[in-house]
């Protein structure tokens, strides 16, 4: 990510809009921020950080306090930066919540938090704050802690990167590095390997639930199972499935034993159902026969209803056949008067197109006679406007002269027509003499009336041919229609006839009227017929049918007297109430014996389905415990849980592989800066002493002093040397991660002061360090006071505080040598 134009509008202590064209300073080497303590040479880098990600560079500023407080109540207050990534050009524009002068009604109102991201192609702007967020982290492959830590060195945050300890080393890594899939897959051993046990466990647990559920009703057998319940069953599963194997042994033999008993219960109660059946089969016989006398009474008396109601329709249909026969000779005369009503109203059509054309004959004659009384009017008014023009014109013809010397004859010049320079009497114009322009006006008026009278007489014409033409088919129609070519005796005879037919037509109506209801009388009455005769034949048949019912209802009793005869000869002998008493007894011993033998049965069902179960457990169980162990050994392996081994796991390992690359890289910059005197390393001797600690390890680190031969904290190092080290080691992260981490480059880095506390020397080995970067093509900003560095860098930012009638906040200059 390379900056190329900032927008600062209210922001910190810029009042008005402030605008800093990155693209000025080039695309590498140094360039300095400096100017006025307090002026907002830091702001400069929060508001990269806060266009970006929504916070500052350093943290300490909160984004509701970034509006300017010198700034105007009507200034907004946003930051937009337009920067280059790969090669494309891109545009944030952000903006705090603060208040400002509502729109209406005056007062103050609050302008919520906002975001927007442009991107160099078609697709639509993104405008929503969470999705902006989340578009620059995915587009940059950095969050803003990583991007601080690794791009902007902000102010009093020199050592965070430097001290923190390996979890924390650790997130940044798995975000530049990728290493989410080795932490995956430790995770994923772990649950496989929790997963694992807890089956194990399961298996256990159910074997132990079945065997609880054994069915035993053997004293001995049920205390060997209470004393191996206690135990859980812990290693005496194989001893307690031979026992089930004794208790299903016993089970069986008597459930056989309760079977013979049952079958000779079964062949007693055999023999008493077939007396307690003639019993019932007899008083089945009368009941029957009861229902069937009541049922054949009900039959014969709804056929002699029925008989009643068969002479009753006969009568009704006789007189509705009549009464159809009556109307249905209406609807013949109704059919002759339709057609002579439809040969009267064609007559009416022809007769009323008649007088239609002679009303068009005599409205046109009306039209010819007013178009000529026009074409007179436009006669006259021509030949008046004509004669008055001529007036005018002869009229301007003798005005000439006077013209002439009104407007030419002047003393002591010569006259345009005779050449004398004396004028002793020349011609007055006349106060009336019209101009050249009356002459025109009062042509073109007789002109006009002209074209209007030559327009009528082609009007004129035309009406008359239309008249003609429109006689013409009006003799030919009174020819056709009443024989007569007379324009008057045309429309007398068509007029009375209309009337005649007009009467016709009326009488007609009120005779189709009269006869219209009579038809739908006789539709009507002709779809009751019907509906009457449907209904008498289904009368008819439900009789027909009633009677065959009626003959099998007798022939039916008949039947049953005859074996109810049959039945009492069978039963002269019999006591029914001692059977009934034999036959419940008999019973009861049934119920008995098929309640022992349905127990029995569950309690065999239920201890061989408690063996299979539990022998299914069991083996599932030893499977699982053999998979947990290998999976255990695997998960504790890679999350540096081995007792006795270093708590170091795989992410972590991957991870110390880029660490030692990058400390590698930091260390070349670091030997420099130092003069040979630091060396930054891996801490490794706190790995050994970790290993049976909680603490995670591996990524702890410490650096080696060459002038006095010892490891130490890199806590130990000063001030400038804690600088020179976290800044020689953010060179060497953002180096490997542009090497290793296709996703993420790193054009630009921001140092926030830190070098005052250098000497002379490291001040010089630092810019140097610094100013190798821009073969890396990478553009660095510095902030700083210290005076030196302003004549070793060319290109810088000057920040400055508006003094006195200059106006309130900073203001910022560009210097490019």
């Amino acid at each position: 990510m390379r900056p190329l134009k900032l927008v600062m509008s209210a922001f910190g202590p810029y009042a008005g809009q402030t605008v800093i064209d990155f693209s000025k300073l080039g695309e590498q080497g140094l360039y300095l921020i400096t100017g006025d303590t307090g002026a907002g040479k830091t702001v400069i880098f929060d508001a990269v950080s806060y266009a970006l990600y929504g916070q500052t560079s350093g943290g300490v500023r909160d984004a509701n306090m970034l509006r300017s407080q010198y700034a105007d109540a009507d200034t907004p207050t946003f930051v937009e930066l337009e920067f280059s990534f790969r090669g494309k050009c891109y545009r944030v524009r952000r903006n705090p919540e603060y208040r400002r002068p509502a729109k209406r009604g005056g007062g103050m109102t609050k302008e919520k938090a906002g975001a927007e991201l442009y991107y160099p192609d078609d697709r639509v702007p993104v405008t929503r704050m969470s999705d902006v967020d989340k578009s620059i982290v995915e587009l940059l492959g950095l969050n803003h802690k990583q991007f601080t830590q690794i791009t902007m060195i902000a102010q009093g945050q020199f050592r965070k990167f430097l001290d923190t300890n390996t979890d924390e080393r650790s997130k940044i890594f798995r975000d530049l590095f990728h290493t989410y899939f080795f932490q995956q897959l430790q995770d994923k051993l772990k649950q496989d390997a929790a997963a694992k046990r807890n089956e194990f466990i399961e298996q256990q647990r159910r074997s132990e639930q079945a065997l609880n559920g054994i069915s035993c009703i053997y004293s001995v057998y049920t205390e060997q199972l209470q004393s191996f319940a206690l135990r859980h069953y812990e290693g005496c599963v194989e001893e307690v499935l031979a026992l089930v194997d004794m208790i299903i042994a016993l089970d069986e033999k008597e459930q056989q034993q309760v079977a013979a008993a049952a079958a000779i219960v079964t062949k007693n109660l055999t023999a008493l159902q077939d007396s307690l059946s003639a019993i019932d089969k007899k008083q089945q016989l009368e009941k029957y026969m009861q229902t069937t006398e009541v049922r054949i009474a009900g039959m014969q008396k709804q056929l002699e209803q029925e008989a009643a109601a068969a002479v009753q329709r006969q009568e009704a249909l006789q007189k509705l056949e009549a009464e159809v026969n009556e109307a249905q000779k209406g609807e013949v005369e109704l059919a002759q008067l339709q057609t002579e009503r439809q040969q009267m109203a064609a007559r009416q059509r022809e007769l009323r197109q008649l007088q239609e054309m002679q009303q068009r004959y005599q409205s046109q004659e009306v039209a010819l006679l007013q178009k000529r009384q026009e074409y007179k009017q436009a006669c006259d008014n021509f030949n008046h406007l004509n004669e008055l023009s001529d007036a005018c014109f002869d009229r301007f013809l003798g005005a000439q002269a006077g013209l002439l010397a009104h407007d030419k004859l002047k003393p002591g010049k010569p006259c345009p027509v005779c050449g004398s320079c004396e004028h002793p009497q020349p011609v007055q114009l006349a106060q009336d003499a019209p101009t050249e322009n009356d002459v025109e006006q009062a042509r073109a008026k007789a002109e006009a009336a002209q074209k209007i009278r030559d327009g009528l007489i082609g009007e004129g014409k035309a009406l008359k041919e239309h008249l003609e033409l429109d006689k013409t088919l009006l003799l030919g129609k009174g020819v056709e229609l009443l024989g007569c070519d007379d324009l008057k005796l045309i429309a007398e005879r068509a007029q009375a006839e209309l009337k005649d037919v007009n009467n016709k037509i009326t009488s007609l109506r009120l005779k189709m009227g009269f006869l219209q209801e009579k038809v739908e009388q006789y539709r009507k009455l002709a779809k009751t017929l019907e509906q009457q005769k449907a209904a008498d034949k289904q009368a008819e048949a439900a009789a027909q049918n009633l009677r065959q019912q009626l003959a099998g209802a007798e022939g039916q009793l008949q039947e049953l007297k005859k074996q109810l005869a049959e039945q009492n000869e069978l039963l002269t002998d019999v006591d029914e109430q001692k059977l009934q008493q034999e036959h419940e007894k008999l019973l009861v011993q049934q119920r008995e014996l098929e309640l022992q033998d349905k127990r029995l049965y569950a309690a065999i069902k239920n201890n061989q389905r408690i063996k299979q179960e539990v022998s299914g457990y069991e083996a599932r169980r030893a499977a699982c415990e053999a998979e947990y162990s290998l999976i255990n050994s695997l998960s504790a392996t890679l999350n540096g849980t081995l007792t006795g081994k270093k708590r170091v796991n795989l992410e972590t390992y991957v991870q110390m592989h880029y660490f030692d690359k990058i400390l590698q890289r930091a260390n070349v910059r670091l030997l420099h800066m130092s003069r040979g005197q630091y060396e930054l390393c891996r801490d490794k001797m706190q790995d050994a002493d970790s290993k049976t600690g909680n603490s995670k390890t591996g990524l702890d680190l410490e650096v080696k002093d060459y002038y006095s031969g010892n490891l130490r904290s890199v806590k130990t190092l000063s001030g400038g040397e804690s600088f020179m080290a976290s800044l020689a080691l953010a060179l060497g992260l953002a180096d490997e991660v542009q090497s290793s981490a296709g996703g993420i480059q790193l054009d630009t880095m921001f140092v926030d002061e830190g070098f005052g506390s250098l000497d002379d020397s490291s001040l010089q080995q630092a810019i140097a360090t610094l100013q190798g970067l821009s073969e890396g093509h990478r553009l660095v900003g510095i902030i700083s006071h210290v005076h030196d560095l302003q004549e070793m860098i060319d290109k810088k930012i000057l920040v400055r505080k508006k003094r006195g009638l200059q106006g309130t906040g900073s203001e910022v200059a560009l210097v490019v040598d």
